[in-house]
């Protein structure tokens, strides 16, 4: 018998013989199992907290004495459907800062209301601003509260050419950057200003107008011609050795 035929009837009969055995087992009834899968322990990830609602700011229309020396009112617009209303207030030295937040329902067309809160301080409130939603100024003085002016606050000062007057000059010429001042009495300044990146300086000359400085001309020139040009009052002097807006 050849060699290779041996391990060919050798393998047959190791096939027939498995065989042999599952039909064996199936006959008994005996269940076939596959090998277990490994156990794996499940992924399980925590859900992020959902973000709070948006909260908007109340505009205050008026601030309002409150029945003592620390506390005030604020008079407010806001929605009628506002949820939550709530008043703010964070007390220095030297400042009061507070607000009306809320929160604004979703799609909701409301029509405004004005209502009342009253704010309470630690310290009497005296001679401090109260900075309403960070930006407006308020001040408690001899009449009552008023709103004063964001730049000089409430007590302006008395010099026209200070830097809180001149800054709110500056501000109202929509100026990008600080400019340099040419000349300055308590009734005209002459203000160097850059309102734009890239662009050459400009002249910009201003009149005091009782609460505050506002401007009627603008030169590109030194000297007065386009000064005078505009205010024939204007004071020569001022201008007359100016040079060209730098």
């Amino acid at each position: 018998m050849p060699r290779f035929v041996k391990p060919a009837l050798w393998t047959i009969g190791v096939l027939v013989a498995g065989e042999l055995v599952f039909w064996l087992l199936l006959a008994q009834n005996i269940p076939y199992r596959t090998a277990a899968a490994p156990e794996t322990t499940p992924i399980t990830t925590t859900p992020a907290p959902p973000a709070p609602p948006a909260e908007n700011s109340a505009w205050v229309v008026d601030v309002r004495a409150g029945p003592d020396d620390r506390s005030a009112v604020l008079h407010v617009d806001l929605p009628a459907c506002a949820e939550a209303p709530h008043v703010q207030v964070a007390e220095a030295d030297d400042r009061i800062d507070a607000g009306v937040r809320f929160r604004a329902r979703p799609d909701t067309d409301c029509t405004q209301v004005t209502a009342d809160f009253p704010i309470r301080t630690a310290a009497p409130i005296g001679q401090r601003p109260v900075i309403v939603n960070g930006r407006n100024p308020w001040g408690l003085r001899s009449g009552g509260w008023r709103s004063c002016d964001r730049a000089v606050t409430c007590d302006p000062p008395a010099d026209h050419c200070d830097p809180a007057w001149v800054a709110e000059a500056e501000h109202s010429a929509e100026a990008e950057h600080g400019g340099t001042t040419r000349a300055c009495d308590q009734h005209w300044l002459i203000r160097d200003v850059q309102r734009h990146s890239g662009e050459p300086a400009s002249r910009v000359v201003f009149r005091w107008a009782g609460t505050g400085w506002s401007s009627f001309a603008s030169a590109k020139s030194g000297g007065c011609a386009e000064i005078l040009a505009a205010e024939p009052q204007f004071p020569a002097a001022l201008c007359r050795s100016l040079a060209a807006p730098a």
